[in-house]
This record gives C-alpha cells, sequence and structure tokens, in this order.
C-alpha cells in the first residue's frame, strides 16, 4: 500500500486536494444553510413574540382610551340626570350619539342605578347586568359579532364612597382594536376571538383568546433572499478558484518537481554526469545537497518546535482548566469531566457521587476583613481538602468560594468519610495566621446517582446543593447525604433557632443589632449619612443579612420585619446617637411600601427631618413589579422631604428608562459593578459610560465596596460623588465616636 501511494504523481495529490477542498466547502455550504434555517426559524418565532407583545400594548392603549372616553361620558352633566330622572331615556341615547362624546365604535350606552338595576326598562335589554363598586372591562361574543363592555361606577359631586349609578358602554372590540394604534407586526384586517357564543372575559384574560395574523417581513425575506445568493456566488468563486488553483499547482510546483525529479534520476543513473540531459532550469549537484542538508536541518527544527509546542499545549491545558487563584481546577474542568463520567456511567452502569463544599459566612469574611484576606482562606481550604484526597482524585473550584470532588463507582459510605476529613482538616486549620479571629467552617453536600441517564449532572448537582443547604441550617451535621424528602423540606422553612430570633426581633426587638456605616461626601470629605444595617445576635453569634433574609422571605415577614428595623433606628434618633447634621439611610423592601401601615411607620421619622437626612434605599428588583403603585408613594414621601436612593443597581433588571421614571434622588452601584470598573475590559467601559450617563442627568452616584485608593480615583475621576466601604469605615454600633469639622 505504501510503495502505491509512493507511485502517484503530484497531478494526482493536486486532483484529490481539490475534491478534498470542493468536499469541505459542500460540508461548510450545508452547515452554513442549516444555520441559516435555524436563524431563520429564531426570527419567525422573535417575529411571533413582537407580535404578541404588540397586542398586549394594544390591549392596554385601547383600556387607558376607554377610560378617557368613558370619563368624558360620565362627566356630561346629562348623564348624571338620567340616574335620577330617566324620562326622556331614550331621547337622552340619541343625544349621546350624537354629541360626539363617545368614538364610533361605540354601539350602544345603558344606565343602572345604584343597585344594577336599569334606568329605563327600555334599558338594560342586551347588556351584562353590572358588578356592584367595580369598574370591569369584558368581551364577550354575539353571532359573528364581539362586543366590549365597560361598565364604570358614577359618583355625584359629594359621595365618593358609594355610587350613584353605574354607565355600561358597548362597543366593536374589534373595531376599537384595530383603530387603537398602527400595528407593525400584526394584520389587523384579520383580527378575531376564539370564544364560544355568549362567553365573557375579562380584560386581564383577553389577548390569550385574540387570534390574528402576522404581517410579513420584507427586509427579513430581502435578507435571507442575499444570503442565498450570496453562497451560489460562493460556490462559482471557489469552483473558479479550484480550477485557478489546480493549474498554479501544474505550473509552479508540479512541472519544477518533475524536473527536479528528473534531475535526481538522472544523477542517480549517471554516475559519471558525464551525460545528463539538457534541462530549462539547471539544477547543480552542489545545491541540491544543499536541499538535502537544508531539509534534515529543517526536519529537526521542526522535530524542536513540535516539542516546544507539545510543552506549551500542556502549560496552556493546565492554564485553562486550573483555577488561577487556588490551583484546583475549574469550573470548564468540571464540566468536562461531568460530560465524561455521564458517558463512562451509561456504559458501565457505574455510580456517581457529588460532594460540595462551600464555605460557611464568606462574604461575612470578605466584608469584614477584605477581598485579599478571603482569597488566602479560599486558597488554604483548597489546600487542605485536596491533601485528604488521593493523587488521583480532582478538587474543582466551581463557584466563588464553593468546590466540588466527583467519584465513580464508589460506595455511599466512602464519600462521606472523605467529606468529614475535609471539614474536620478545615476545622483544624489555624486561620488565625491571616489574621482572622472567627472560626471557619464548611459545609458538605453529597448526591449519589447510579441511573444519570434519568439523573443527569445537573440535577445531581442541584440534589448536592440541595444537601449543602440543609448542611448549613441547625440542628443538621456539616455532611449532608441527599434524600428525596429535601425536596419537600426544602419548600418550607422550619422552626429553628433563626427563625424564632425573627420573630422574636418582629414581636419584642430583642436580638436586633443596628450597625451603621458611613457614606462619605467626596466634595466636603465628611460623612453625609449612614446606612442601617441590619444583624441579629442569637446567642455569642451575630448573624448577617445573607442568612436573615432567606427565613424573612420565606415567611412573607417583609414588612414586619422592616418596620422593626425602623422602630429601633428611630430610638437610635431619639436617643441623639446618630450625630447631627449626618443622617440614616434605611433599608425598605417594595412589600413594605406598600404595606397599609406602612405611612403610619414612617411618619415617626417625620419630626427628624429638619435635623438629619432621611434616605429610604429600595433595590431595584423590589420594584420593578410594583413600578406604579410604588411611584406614588415615593413621591409622597419625597414631597414630605425624605431622599429616595436606588441600592444595588447593576445586580437586577436596570434600565436608564426605568431610572427616570421613577421619583429617585440618590442611584447606589452595587459593588460588581465597581469590580467591573476596576478590571476595565469591555464591561468596565460600558459601566463607565452608564454612569456618566445617570451622573449627568442629575443623579447623586454612590460608589459601593470601596476598599483602596486606586478605587476611589476611578470613581471619581468617572462622575461619582459618594462612595462607601472599608476605605471610609467599617460598620459600627452605636454610639458613633465620630467627629465632624
Amino acid at each position: 500500500m505504501l510503495n502505491w501511494f509512493r507511485l502517484l504523481s503530484v497531478k494526482t495529490y493536486a486532483i484529490v486536494f481539490i475534491l478534498l477542498l470542493a468536499t469541505l466547502f459542500g460540508v461548510f455550504s450545508a452547515v452554513t444553510l442549516q444555520k441559516i434555517n435555524v436563524l431563520r426559524n429564531q426570527l419567525s418565532i422573535q417575529h411571533e413574540q413582537s407580535a404578541r407583545l404588540e397586542m398586549v400594548q394594544a390591549v392596554l392603549l385601547l383600556n387607558q382610551k376607554l377610560m378617557q372616553d368613558s370619563q368624558k361620558f360620565i362627566d356630561w352633566n346629562e348623564t348624571y340626570q338620567q340616574i335620577f330622572d330617566p324620562s326622556y331615556y331614550d331621547y337622552w341615547k340619541k343625544r349621546v350619539f350624537q354629541s360626539g362624546i363617545l368614538p364610533d365604535t361605540v354601539t350602544a350606552v345603558e344606565l343602572f342605578n345604584h343597585a344594577g338595576l336599569p334606568v329605563s326598562r327600555s334599558a338594560g335589554e342586551v347588556m351584562p347586568k353590572p358588578l356592584i363598586n367595580k369598574t370591569r372591562l369584558t368581551v364577550s361574543k354575539q353571532g359573528a359579532r364581539v362586543y366590549g363592555y365597560l361598565t364604570r361606577p358614577i359618583y355625584d359631586g359629594f359621595n365618593k364612597s358609594s355610587p350613584s349609578g353605574y354607565a355600561m358602554i358597548q362597543f366593536d372590540f374589534l373595531k376599537a382594536l384595530a383603530d387603537t394604534m398602527s400595528f407593525h407586526y400584526i394584520d389587523s384586517s384579520h383580527l378575531d376571538l376564539d370564544l364560544a357564543e355568549g362567553q365573557t372575559v375579562d380584560i386581564d384574560q383577553m389577548v390569550g383568546h385574540i387570534r390574528y395574523k402576522l404581517n410579513a417581513n420584507p427586509e427579513t425575506n430581502r435578507l435571507f433572499a442575499m444570503m442565498f445568493n450570496e453562497r451560489y456566488q460562493m460556490a462559482v468563486i471557489m469552483f473558479v478558484l479550484s480550477v485557478a488553483l489546480y493549474f498554479a499547482l501544474m505550473r509552479f510546483v508540479a512541472h519544477p518537481l518533475q524536473r527536479l525529479s528528473q534531475h535526481i534520476n538522472a544523477l542517480k543513473d549517471n554516475y559519471d554526469h558525464t551525460h545528463l540531459p539538457e534541462l530549462h532550469q539547471k539544477l547543480p549537484i552542489l545545491e541540491l545537497e544543499h536541499v538535502r542538508n537544508s531539509l534534515n536541518d529543517y526536519q529537526q527544527q521542526l522535530d524542536d518546535m513540535h516539542r516546544r509546542i507539545d510543552e506549551k499545549n500542556t502549560e496552556l491545558w493546565g492554564m485553562a482548566h486550573r483555577d488561577s487563584l487556588t490551583g484546583a481546577y475549574n469550573r470548564r474542568c468540571f464540566d468536562e469531566d461531568c460530560q465524561l463520567w455521564v458517558s463512562n456511567s451509561l456504559q458501565d452502569d457505574a455510580g456517581v457521587a457529588l460532594l460540595l463544599f462551600d464555605c460557611d459566612y464568606f462574604k461575612t469574611i470578605n466584608d469584614t476583613y477584605g477581598h485579599q484576606v478571603g482569597d488566602q482562606v479560599l486558597i488554604a481550604i483548597a489546600n487542605t481538602m485536596q491533601s485528604c484526597l488521593r493523587g488521583s482524585d480532582k478538587l474543582y473550584r466551581i463557584g466563588g468560594d464553593e468546590f466540588a470532588v466527583m467519584f465513580m463507582d464508589t460506595d455511599a459510605q466512602r464519600s462521606v468519610d472523605v467529606a468529614h476529613r475535609c471539614v474536620t482538616a478545615v476545622g483544624q486549620y489555624d486561620f488565625s495566621v491571616l489574621g482572622i479571629k472567627d472560626p471557619i467552617r464548611i459545609s458538605v453536600g453529597i448526591a449519589r446517582s447510579g441511573e444519570l441517564d434519568q439523573n443527569r449532572p445537573e440535577m445531581l448537582q442541584k440534589q448536592a446543593d440541595m444537601a449543602m443547604y440543609h448542611a448549613k441550617l441547625p440542628g443538621y451535621g456539616k455532611v449532608v447525604v441527599y434524600n428525596a424528602e429535601m425536596e419537600a423540606l426544602s419548600k418550607s422553612v422550619f422552626s429553628n433557632p433563626l427563625t424564632n430570633a425573627v420573630f422574636n426581633a418582629i414581636q419584642t426587638g430583642n436580638g436586633l443589632v443596628i450597625h451603621y456605616q458611613p457614606i462619605i461626601c467626596f466634595e466636603t470629605q465628611q460623612v453625609e449619612y449612614y446606612e442601617a444595617l441590619v444583624r441579629l445576635q442569637i446567642a455569642d453569634e451575630l448573624v448577617l443579612p445573607h442568612a436573615i433574609f432567606p427565613v424573612v422571605h420565606s415567611r412573607h415577614l417583609e414588612a414586619e420585619f422592616d418596620f422593626a428595623i425602623m422602630r429601633r433606628i428611630a430610638q437610635d434618633l431619639a436617643k441623639q446617637l446618630i450625630p447631627q447634621g449626618t443622617g440614616v439611610s434605611i433599608n425598605i423592601s417594595g412589600v413594605s411600601i406598600e404595606h397599609a401601615d406602612f405611612q403610619s411607620r414612617i411618619a415617626q421619622f417625620e419630626s427628624y427631618l429638619p435635623y438629619y437626612k432621611l434616605v429610604l434605599e429600595l433595590t431595584e428588583t423590589s420594584l420593578v413589579t410594583r413600578l406604579q403603585q410604588v411611584s406614588t408613594i415615593l413621591s409622597g414621601l419625597r414631597e414630605a422631604g425624605f431622599l429616595i436612593a436606588l441600592d444595588d443597581f447593576g445586580s437586577g433588571y436596570s434600565s436608564l428608562s426605568y431610572i427616570a421614571n421613577m421619583p429617585v434622588d440618590i442611584v447606589k452601584f452595587d459593588l460588581s459593578m465597581i469590580r467591573s470598573l476596576e478590571q476595565g475590559g469591555r464591561q468596565g467601559m460600558v459601566i463607565d459610560g452608564l454612569a456618566r450617563i445617570i451622573a449627568d442627568a442629575g443623579y447623586t452616584l454612590v460608589a459601593e465596596g470601596i476598599e483602596t485608593e486606586q478605587s476611589l480615583a476611578t470613581i471619581r475621576q468617572i462622575g461619582f460623588s459618594h462612595g462607601q466601604g472599608f476605605l471610609f469605615g467599617r460598620p459600627e454600633i452605636l454610639p458613633l465616636d465620630i467627629k465632624l469639622s
């Protein structure tokens, strides 16, 4: 076979090469076509989603327009007169349509008294009975027509508690919907509802019943036509290039090699070198020897280069699969090994055990001792756990302070033993050499599976994470093996010391500890106000917010817990423990703002407004679903003298339009946003530009998590006017021993 290949000519290899190139182009073309079709499907789906959003917008606009038009109808003095004196009711209905008060899509109007009964015998024949004390917009199908019914109460000028009557408007729903706005994605001439005869739906269910046709997207069609044309043009170009390449190979490669081969054969056949054939280009013997030696030298250099490349590849593999901080394997390596283990387990029916490690209260360590100490803690934990494993076992760092170990085909007890060894070793490590006075502990969750075809790796990791969550709870050991009962158990929060402490803090205030961290004004270099940060004292342990609020949220105690914190802050203000001339920032949830007692609770701070700057901090995620209601309440608080701060900007669904439409005075950038600014790159440039836009719009910018002078210089250059972090001061309990100049 080898001799046969040696007999092939350069021309044959050129033809084979061009055929392979054509085949590769064909494969590439097929893959490209498939991706084009996938893109077409994605654009089609996006088009449908845009159409649905457009329909939702149209329904909302229709509702708004109907409310505006019906308000004019209700405010018409003749409408109110008919409630009490319908003697010329039929004539009045004609007057309604002649007056032009209502749009031409309205087909009928009726009035009802305060009990929901028609004011006239001729009224209410085709209208549904109104709901008492409610404004209601419904749609009903009657034959081939689809009618909408808007019912609104009518109040007199003095009594606003109970209506004097009700006005009901019947309108052509589909025509009104088509006239509401100019549709871009929907063909408004083909609107319909899939309602049964006489079926009625409210406005919040209306969109799901509307049927419509989508408008064609000519731009997309032209784009895909252009892509297909380009594909065919590339095929033609590829063909021309292949032919040109073939002739170029023949002219500049094959023919010179043939002449060189003839010359070499001639040298071989003519030992005395006296009868060499005449060639168009002479090839001296000395040069051929130089070529042979050069080829040998070149081959040696290639071998050396390949060895160096192999070494570099090994080094690059380590860099790509190792965590740069701890030296453990990283998340990328973990995901790749997971796929390998899945394949092996399906073939060998082997069991898999996943051990998930997490450092308890690691965020608190970072907040208390700084990120540099936190990094050293992670390195120590990784080295300690690695020493508890076999040489062939891999330790992965899959998150900030999360590590993992995966065992194949091992018994459950060995996994538990390894976990306990790691917990014990970390617990015995002397972290005081890092300046840490608090004990460092890890929690371990273990999940096992022998049927990975049904229990996928992501499910196994979820189960291990659930077990680790239970390992952190009081009453559990630091090593917990997942069982099916945890699925239901994790969905509810049972009574435990932390839960009891939360209830006790709400009811009596006992155990509730407030720390205050200064917020500095860069212009005056003074403390402008303090942020109130909550803790719970349980025995000798001070529990931080990241452990408190899961219990608060699971019990739906957000408002009650916020009110307890507000009581404690008000007590501190009353005792003048917070320096006058400064202020305090109070974290408030959206749930608390909507609570019925919120106005009375916040009123206790109004007497301090002349002496303190009082700021209400709300996380952006707590406002997203309650924008309209919360905005009204916050506007009233701003008028009273409170300042409104948007906390944790960048951690949720922030947008410039969202900020612009909220009554916000202060925007606090989340710690992750500040870290991105320090790291630079594309993400840093985006955050830099965003911060400048917000600052130029007149908002006060506060940067959280400032620990170094370099960070301070960066944010001040961008336009931040205030800062908060360890560089300026740590959270402290009262009294605050700070002198203001």
